[in-house]
């Protein structure tokens, strides 16, 4: 097996904090004759050479110091401006937890070192053909997909359509129907048919999630415990879904389970310093213990700085400390990064109120609203500033 040479053009990050693996990578893709390479010995150096020039696609060790393989693939793929970079991981085993979490976000394959050059050849190609000669069905589902983005409803539904007409009712054909569903309005069809995902294959995690940020807009907290904890089990390294089920069972008064949470998953999470320091800073904030929430955050923030989820916290926490100005350049840093983010713009807006620059936090509620119409709480809250300053919605 040979990579064709269409493919050799791709530019390649190998990233390993180990610098004789990054060597022997390297001279195996050097055989393999790809001449556009680059190394990086940690997450966070990987996301500089990222942020400087086009990478193509990513050859990553998951533990590392500073920022893991993991921590470098969840920030990348936050960011819509990387979304088309490939990722293959290397480890040293294979963590069910890590497979289902790369999985859930999008990564295309693993290797189990040690490993030979034709392991790596075989997966670089088919990591690559995808982009290359992707089949009718990857073809329509992109189509599908870019639609969507555009908001071209009609064009995305005749998409999933003939998708639908081929491979028939399955799961992630459901669960695509019930995404556009959800962007056209109709959110009570988008839970129905949601739920026929999960009954087609009761281990699909997104469905699940998708629940629970669905029910958590509502309002319906329960409903939204639920259905997280669900998807929790099934693929537990996820830690932005981990501390979101935290802070909902903290609303409900069981305070100890989201503790428990939390610590336990700081144990599962220690090889990854800005991922073990976020959830530690969590446990400080849920303990008031602001400024050691601050210190904590900034630590996983400077390892870890393009993290939103990290920065969101960060911003929260200068908030309780009263410093909003900085609390307000974090949030603007955020929609730097993700330009649709509703819940950045209601935090922006109850930032503004707490600042008394009531204008300029109507504005951002609005934006927010219009974002997410179906949540409970930036619906009330933009209804009543509605009310006090009189305009109509």
């Amino acid at each position: 097996m040979s990579v064709p040479q269409e493919y050799l053009d791709n530019t390649i990050l190998i990233v390993d904090d180990e610098l004789s693996m990054r060597v022997t990578i390297n001279n195996m893709l050097s055989r393999m004759g790809f001449k556009n390479l680059h190394m990086a010995e940690n997450g966070k150096r990987a996301f500089e050479i990222v942020q400087a020039r086009k990478i193509d696609l990513i050859i990553a060790d998951i533990n590392m110091p500073i920022m893991s393989g993991i921590e470098l693939f969840k920030t990348i793929k936050d960011n819509k401006n990387y979304q088309h970079i490939k990722f293959i991981f290397v480890t040293a085993e294979a963590s069910r937890q890590i497979v289902a979490r790369a999985a859930e976000d999008g990564g295309e394959a693993y290797i189990i070192k040690p490993f030979v050059m034709a392991t790596l050849e075989e997966k670089i190609i088919k990591v690559l053909e995808k982009k290359y000669r992707p089949n009718e069905l990857e073809k329509m589902m992109k189509n599908y997909n870019e639609f969507l983005e555009k908001k071209d409803y009609d064009a995305a539904e005749k998409e999933l359509n003939k998708v639908k007409e081929i491979v028939g009712e399955t799961a992630k054909i459901l669960f695509n129907m019930a995404k556009l569903q959800y962007h056209k309005g109709d959110i009570n069809k988008a839970i129905e048919l949601y739920k026929e995902a999960i009954n087609k294959n009761p281990m699909f995690v997104k469905a699940y999630n998708a629940l629970g940020e669905i029910y958590e807009s509502l309002g319906d907290i329960q409903s939204a415990i639920r259905y997280y904890e669900i998807a929790h089990e099934i693929s537990p390294a996820n830690t932005e879904r981990l501390i979101t089920l935290s802070k909902l069972l903290h609303k409900t008064g069981d305070t100890e389970k989201a503790a428990s949470l939390l610590k336990g998953a700081i144990i599962e999470t220690r090889e990854d310093v800005s991922t073990s320091e976020y959830l530690l800073g969590e446990i400080y904030l849920s303990q008031n213990k602001n400024e050691l929430a601050l210190e904590t955050f900034l630590k996983a923030h400077r390892k870890n700085p393009s993290d939103i989820h990290i920065m969101k916290s960060l911003a929260e926490t200068y908030r309780k400390v009263g410093k909003t100005e900085h609390a307000l350049d974090i949030y603007n840093r955020i929609l730097t990064i993700s330009k649709e983010n509703a819940d950045t713009y209601y935090e922006m807006g109850k930032t503004f109120l707490e600042m008394g620059q009531k204008q300029k936090a109507i504005e951002c509620m609005k934006k927010a609203w219009e974002l997410n119409p179906y949540s409970q709480q930036i619906t009330a809250d933009l209804r009543a500033l509605a009310r006090q300053d009189k305009f109509t919605l």
